[in-house]
């Protein structure tokens, strides 16, 4: 009986700690993705720069 409650206490933390996991992974995309765009808009602002510069 103790043993099949602490395979369920230990199933339930295992649960936990894999959907901590997933919602730091979204919010690496997500930053990522960012990073990603704000990059882009700066190669595109220097691109339009070098442009009228030149």
């Amino acid at each position: 009986m103790s043993a099949n409650r602490r395979d369920r206490r230990k199933n339930k933390n295992r649960k936990k700690t894999k959907s901590k996991k997933d919602t730091i992974s979204k919010k690496d995309k997500i930053y990522g993705i960012l990073a990603l765009v704000i990059l882009f808009l700066a190669a595109l602002f220097a691109a339009i720069l070098v442009a009228f510069m030149a």
